[in-house]
């Protein structure tokens, strides 16, 4: 599909309800207080369904391990540098730095990629995506998490990060689904019903409320939050693609790791900076530089 034909279907409309609920968060219309219920509801209730689904439902026999480790050293490598470059050139403190750094490697692949994903290539077709979303919500969150415990704290506190995992129903949904996926267990029909029915409401319910949540952010010309953005959007796609082509036989063959790489910085990078005190003000400004601009990277990548 060309990049024009893809861009005004499926990745608009998607990004549409999410420009409706920033629209109607500036005009007044919905307060942000509603529409962080409302987006309670849906990570606690509606996304742990979808991701429970697409996991048990997975075809973990096609999985490939060599691609998801390249992608997680491309995170790795672009953590750092973002991470330097927020200390030393743009002078944040060390929390902020580990969240800018954060926000430069996190994509949104519940809310975007995933549903984009299921869209372009069917459910069956998105298992690349499916294990980013794995991998971003264990070790990539939870890594993150270490680094900001070690700097709040001084010390590393094991329990209180597995705590916080066993209290995350996406992350419960995650481990069940992939060891019942895993196993073989076929889904009852009931199930699968309930699966389908109630899975359809996650995303757009979602991105409804995150919009309206980003319009409460002020913008500024900030270089930091330029840099961070350039690195989610541009940067981090480009180097997984690159050590895709030089160590997994070519970023064609493993387009949709790349595609995954493309959506716009993840809810969980504000969630982090709320829990462990950091500036917030420069990741809120990310996540809607990203969620704009994210529109023509997912669709030259598609």
């Amino acid at each position: 599909m060309s990049f024009l034909a893809v861009l005004a279907n499926p990745i608009l409309p998607v990004f549409a309800i999410l420009a409706l609920g920033w629209g109607l968060g500036k005009g007044g219309q919905l307060s942000e207080e509603s529409a962080r219920t409302i987006n309670r509801f849906a990570m606690t209730v509606l996304v742990p369904i979808v991701v429970l689904d697409l996991l048990w439902n997975a075809p973990f026999e096609t999985f490939r391990l060599t691609p998801i480790l390249l992608y997680s050293a491309a995170q790795v490598i672009l953590f750092a540098l973002g991470y330097q470059l927020a200390r030393r050139v743009f002078g944040a403190g060390p929390g902020e730095s580990v969240i800018l750094g954060y926000a430069g490697i996190f994509a949104n692949n519940v809310f975007y990629g995933l549903p984009i994903g299921v869209l372009l290539y069917g459910e069956g077709g998105v298992l690349p995506i499916t294990m980013v979303v794995v991998l971003d919500s264990t070790i990539s969150f939870g890594g993150t998490m270490f680094v900001l415990q070690a700097l709040k704290l001084g010390r590393v506190s094991p329990g209180a990060v597995l705590a916080i995992f066993a209290r995350t129903p996406t992350l419960l949904a995650i481990f069940g689904g992939s060891a019942l996926g895993i196993a073989g267990v076929p889904v009852p029909a009931p199930i699968q019903t309930f699966l389908d029915f109630n899975g359809v409401a996650a995303a757009p319910v979602a991105l409804f409320s995150l919009g309206v949540v980003l319009s409460a952010v002020a913008f500024r010309f900030d270089p930091a939050v330029a840099v961070v953005s350039a690195i989610k959007l541009v940067v981090f796609p480009a180097l997984v693609a690159l050590l895709l082509t030089l160590f997994a036989g070519g970023w064609e063959a493993n387009r949709l790791f790349v595609f995954a790489a493309a959506p716009p910085t993840g809810a969980m990078a504000m969630s982090l900076a709320l829990l462990y005190d950091v500036p917030a003000a420069r990741v809120a400004q990310v996540m809607v530089w990203t969620a704009f601009l994210s529109l023509f990277v997912l669709a030259a990548l598609a």
